[in-house]
């Protein structure tokens, strides 16, 4: 991957978001957060961090198990407003949120023998992502300057959050959170002049939320830091981790194409629900692979600082391919069309392996498959992280995550397909199909998505949207939807009103028109973390 740093703006104005590719939404938002800054500080701050939400178009729960995923970053945010201490002043930091009501403030007083602050997963607050970010850019520090922060405490300072990013919505809000912090804790304690690369704020705060106890695969942080105007962005995490964007088709002059996100307002706390849903997702689809390790005989490579310790469905695939190489019926590269052969590949062994369970496996039958005793099972798999099951449905998940890695390669196929001669309404057509094929299989094969999540799609679907389906892990949640925007707001605001009119206030007869407006977000693709020099 390129160098490429994290922009730094002096000024904002129309020709830092025409010129300089600057965020509108930070902005529009500058004035109102220095203002709250000087309210609750009393002075100005020195500088301001921006990170934004993601919405992933599709690669859903397959980020973990290294495949491809396409998300873009959109047009909701957090920023961070910072006011540096004097160096030689006791070091503690005070945190606010604008919206104090929900979030209360926090004082942390930092080490004086520069060592981390402790954080505590069990207590569940918002100033534990601020803590994430808090531990990750000091020990970055401490490995890019450690004269100067092996042993010495980071400076103090004080910090006013402002997001906009619905809090468990499935949006990134949490990745927001900690890009932000990250970036501006290192910017505070580095100073004006230091240039921040992307790809070190993204090796960082990939790894944040592994200390409140989710294992989450790096997609978020990507989005919300490559972010740019106009591009889907193509995150790949083997061979290495690459971001590439990809510029959207256009359409013709009268249409254009937006996307609607409608939050179910089904608020899903992943930390609270992890040991059923995500965390368990993990574990099965980690013992997946290495059923059919077993089965075909392969020994599959991964990363020694790996911490499951265990390959996963992708190493599978490397491993079999590896092996068999003379056996298989095609050329083994990183085309795109080698690409959809393997993955079709790895259906059919899922199928011929795992295909007798269809509707799951006991433990007893795991430890059978994996020739290994029930102890054994327990203290490799079922003890990677707190979960809780009945049934382990390892063909189910497999399968979804070999049949959405396709999905996501074939809409790289459509992308790469299309030129000056296409029909673009044929583009987003077939792109909204595989959205709708990929929103089938978290619904029937991976059960993360929700009553609620069906009905907003099947609503949108038939109210002119291309494709409609769960964004962010999904039980709750929101949606996203792939709509043309013709003259005067054709379709998009067809949609919308659908949506108020058939979910919202059927479902939620007392919504008020705060709430409403901000659970039906239209966005385009928007650009990245950055930083506004106050």
């Amino acid at each position: 991957m390129s160098q490429m740093f994290v922009p730094q703006y002096d000024i904002l104005d129309k020709d830092s978001i025409r010129i300089k590719n600057a965020p509108v939404s930070l902005v529009n938002k500058c004035p109102e957060v220095i203002e709250s800054f000087q309210e609750t500080y009393g002075t100005k701050p020195d500088f301001i961090s921006h990170s934004p939400g993601r919405v992933n178009l599709i690669g859903e729960h397959i980020d973990y198990t290294d495949f491809s995923v396409l998300p873009l970053s959109f047009e909701r945010d957090m920023l961070c407003a910072i006011r540096v201490h004097d160096p030689q002043s006791n070091p503690s930091i005070t945190l606010t949120n604008a919206d104090s009501r929900r979030f209360a403030g926090r004082k942390f007083d930092l080490p004086l023998d520069g060592s981390h602050i402790n954080i505590d997963p069990s207590v569940s607050d918002w100033s534990n992502y601020f803590e994430c970010g808090l531990y990750v850019a000091q020990s970055y520090l401490k490995e890019i300057c450690p004269e100067k922060f092996q042993i010495k405490p980071l400076v103090g300072m004080d910090v006013l959050c402002q997001g906009d990013v619905p809090v468990g919505s499935g949006l990134g809000s949490s990745s927001a959170i900690i890009c932000a912090v990250t970036l501006g804790i290192i910017r505070a304690n580095m100073g004006h002049g230091y240039r921040i690369p992307k790809a070190d704020l993204l090796r960082i705060t990939s790894v944040a939320e592994h200390y409140l106890g989710v294992n989450n695969g790096g997609m978020d942080q990507a989005a919300s830091i490559y972010g740019q105007r106009g591009h889907a962005l193509s995150v790949s995490f083997k061979p290495e981790l690459k971001v590439v964007p990809i510029e959207f088709p256009k359409m013709n002059k009268d249409w254009d194409i937006e996307f609607i996100v409608a939050d179910t307002l089904v608020e899903v706390n992943r930390y609270d629900t992890a040991s059923t849903n995500y965390n368990l997702r993990v574990v099965e689809v980690l013992i997946g692979a290495n059923i059919l390790a077993m089965h075909y005989g392969v020994v599959m490579n991964y990363p020694l600082d790996s911490n499951v310790r265990k390959g996963n469905l992708r190493d599978f695939m490397n491993a079999y391919l590896g092996l068999h190489r003379s056996q298989v019926p095609f050329e083994i590269n990183d085309s795109i069309e080698s690409r959809i052969q393997q993955l079709e590949l790895m259906l059919e062994l899922t199928e011929e392996c795992l295909g007798d369970k269809k509707e799951g496996h006991t433990a007893d039958e795991v430890s059978e498959a994996l020739e290994c005793s029930k102890e054994e099972f327990t203290r490799e798999y079922l003890m990677l992280f707190p979960i809780r099951f009945q049934i382990l449905k390892i063909y189910k998940r497999a399968k979804h995550v070999y049949s959405e890695a396709l999905r996501v390669i074939k809409t790289l196929k459509l992308f790469k397909d299309t030129t000056a001669e296409t029909n673009n309404f044929t583009f987003y057509h077939e792109f909204g199909e595989l959205m709708n094929a990929s929103q089938r299989s978290c619904d029937e094969l991976y059960e993360c998505s929700s009553l609620e999540i069906d009905k907003i799609c099947s609503i949108a679907l038939n109210n002119g949207s291309y494709g409609s389906r769960l964004t962010g892990a999904g039980w709750g949640g929101s949606t996203v939807h792939l709509v043309p925007n013709g003259p005067n707001g054709c379709n998009v605001e067809h949609v919308r009103n659908a949506l108020i009119e058939q979910y919202y206030k059927k479902q939620y007869p007392d919504i008020t028109q705060e709430v409403l407006d901000n659970a039906i977000i239209v966005s385009k693709a928007a650009p990245g973390s950055c930083i506004f020099e106050c």
